[in-house]
C-alpha cells in the first residue's frame, strides 16, 4: 500500500519516506505497517492542514488492512480461523520497541448474521495484554460481536463484547470484516489502551478459514 484515503474529497495519506514493515498480501487481503520515516498528507480544499505530515520513529507505525469484502458467506456452521499474518504492535508514542501478536478466531454462521469469536495476545514493553470475546474462539455462538450487512464488525471500549486483561488493566477497541469468497479470511484491527501508560497500542491481523 502506497496511499490511503480519497485525495479528491478529503484527506489522503501517502507513505512518503516511511518504510514498509511486515507487509503481506494474498488474493483476498493486504496488510502491513508504515514506519521509520515521514508520512505525507494531501487533500482537496485545504483538508491536509487538519492532518499534517507526520514523522514516525522505528518504534511507531501506521498499520493498514485492506480486503475484498465477502459477497458470499456460509449460512450455517462453525469454522475456526488460524492466524495467517499480523503486524508487530506499536505504542502510538513509540515508548517501546514493536512487540508481537498471536491469536485465534472462529465464526458461527446463521442466516443473515455471523458471530465472531476472538482471542488475542499482545506482548510489548515488558507486559502482555489479552483480549477475548465471550466464549472465545472455542464457542463463537455465544459471542456478542457480530457482523453487519456489509460483513463488518466493530466494538469500542469497556466491558461487554470484549474483555481485556494485562498490566494494570486495559480496554480494547476492535474492528474488521470477512474477506474473500465464503468468508475465506477474517481481518482484524485492534487498539488497546493500557491503564496508566498514556498511549495506545495498535496492530492488525489476518486469519484464514480452516
Amino acid at each position: 500500500l502506497t496511499e490511503t484515503g480519497d485525495c479528491t474529497l478529503a484527506i489522503c495519506l501517502s507513505r512518503g519516506s516511511a518504510t514498509l514493515a511486515e507487509a503481506q498480501a494474498d488474493a483476498y487481503a493486504s496488510w502491513g505497517r508504515w514506519t521509520d520515516g515521514t508520512i505525507a498528507s494531501h487533500g482537496a480544499l485545504g483538508w491536509a492542514v487538519l492532518a499534517p505530515s507526520r514523522r514516525l520513529s522505528a518504534n511507531q507505525g501506521l498499520h493498514y488492512l485492506v480486503g475484498v469484502p465477502s459477497t458470499t458467506v456460509p449460512t450455517s456452521g462453525q469454522f475456526g480461523y488460524t492466524l495467517l499474518g499480523a503486524t508487530k504492535p506499536t505504542f502510538d508514542n513509540g515508548s517501546a520497541s514493536p512487540g508481537s501478536f498471536s491469536g485465534n478466531a472462529a465464526v458461527a454462521f446463521s442466516p443473515g448474521q455471523a458471530r465472531i469469536g476472538l482471542e488475542g495476545l499482545v506482548t510489548i514493553g515488558g507486559n502482555s495484554y489479552t483480549f477475548a470475546t465471550i466464549g472465545g474462539a472455542r464457542d463463537p455462538s455465544t459471542s456478542a460481536l457480530s457482523t453487519d450487512a456489509g460483513r463488518n464488525f466493530a466494538f469500542q471500549g469497556g466491558p461487554g463484547a470484549l474483555g481485556c486483561a494485562g498490566g494494570s488493566g486495559c480496554t480494547v477497541d476492535v474492528s474488521g470484516g470477512l474477506f474473500g469468497p465464503d468468508a475465506a479470511r477474517l481481518g482484524l484491527s485492534y487498539e488497546i489502551a493500557p491503564a496508566g501508560r498514556g498511549s495506545t497500542i495498535s496492530g492488525v491481523g489476518v486469519f484464514q478459514k480452516q
